[in-house]
């Protein structure tokens, strides 16, 4: 999923590719590029200062920190132990390891059961994961989706001091989760450095943004182009975003989706492309537009669809009070996009063949 940033003046692109930690001037301020969580790129952009040495060294030490505990394929993190684990065997956990495991748990009630960190043995068997993209993708049978989906529940894990988990085959992947969280620590560290203007962009799907005029969503069904482009008028948010489009296969003209549904063990087909939440707090955010992919959209009545009723659940929670939310849904020639934002007041529709639905 990509999208932009428009941030005094600056376009940030969310599709950057490093390979490694670089440098760039950037008026009064730099840019660097880190690389973190099984090749995720992570960009970093103070626009009114340099970020100190400290800072920098603070950052990497974070990412390599965060790495080390939520990698699903680095054998010596704390979430590829917990994965590898007989059940009742323990994994110790750090109290930050608890902290997010327990925000897990609040979500995915939250959500439904729509997020839920232990979906890791469908992804595995679909091929998003450990590499994407695989040459020889082939639909899984249903018995392998059935066995697969028996080992999926988040209540088959404890977390207290150690970790336990009641299934052997049961495994977590916090990749939904932890890149929001990242990207708000590593925020953190630029304004306690003196950065008042700039921006934190983890993989185009999570970003903190400290200082910013307007933010432009990239459309979902059309490369190159933005479908909206959003008035900001605060500072210090959080954005994240999920689709159907930025990680998938295509096998015999039909798309399959990296997001999966843990009910049916198959991948989102709800006709939401893409799902964007602004506001505070990017661990939250980043389940919330997760599962804002899984719920269905009537398109003939949007009011009476599972995704209308959740938007409304997160627009009626203290939590999440302020909270921007923008759906893009597409099926057919049906083309809708659900908000809770003013058309042309808060936001500019740059395709017309889409229809805004308010929800305010």
């Amino acid at each position: 999923m990509k999208f932009f940033v428009k941030t005094l003046s600056t376009v940030i692109c969310a599709a950057l590719v490093f390979s490694a930690v670089l440098f760039c001037a950037c008026d009064m301020g730099e840019e660097q590029h880190f690389t973190a969580f099984n090749g995720t790129f992570v960009t970093v952009q103070s626009r009114n200062k340099r970020l100190s040495s400290v800072a920098t060294e603070n950052i990497r030490a974070l990412l390599s920190d965060l790495n080390a505990e939520f990698s699903a394929t680095d054998e010596n993190s704390t979430v590829y132990k917990i994965n590898a684990a007989a059940a009742g065997e323990e994994t110790a956990i750090s109290d930050r390891f608890k902290f997010i495991a327990d925000e897990c748990k609040k979500l995915r009630d939250f959500t439904d059961g729509k997020f839920d960190p232990s979906v890791y043995p469908l992804t595995l068997l679909w091929r998003f994961a450990p590499n994407f993209p695989v040459h020889d993708f082939a639909v899984p049978q249903a018995e392998e989706i059935a066995a697969a989906k028996a080992t999926v529940g988040y209540d088959k894990f404890s977390f207290k001091s150690a970790a336990v988990k009641t299934t052997d085959k049961a495994k977590l992947d916090f990749g939904g989760i932890i890149k929001g969280y990242a990207a708000d620590k590593i925020a953190e560290i630029m304004k306690v450095d003196g950065v008042t203007e700039g921006f934190v962009n983890i993989g185009g799907s999570s970003i903190y943004v400290i200082a910013t005029d307007n933010l432009s969503v990239t459309h979902p069904r059309e490369d190159g182009k933005n479908i909206i482009t959003v008035k900001l008028n605060e500072t210090d948010l959080s954005v994240s975003t999920s689709g159907d489009y930025r990680k998938n296969y295509v096998k015999d003209g039909k798309t399959y989706s990296h997001i999966i549904d843990p009910y049916t063990g198959y991948p989102q087909d709800t006709g939401v492309a893409s799902a964007t939440v602004i506001g505070k707090n990017g661990v939250k955010l980043d389940a919330l537009t997760t599962a804002m992919c899984l719920f269905g959209h009537d398109f003939d009545a949007p009011e009476n669809g599972e995704l209308y009723a959740f938007i409304q659940k997160i627009l009626s929670s203290e939590e999440f009070e302020g909270a921007q939310v923008f759906a893009v849904c597409v099926k057919e020639n049906k083309k809708q996009i659900l908000t809770n934002k003013k058309q042309g007041e808060d936001f500019t529709l740059l395709d017309n063949s889409y229809t805004v639905i308010n929800l305010s």
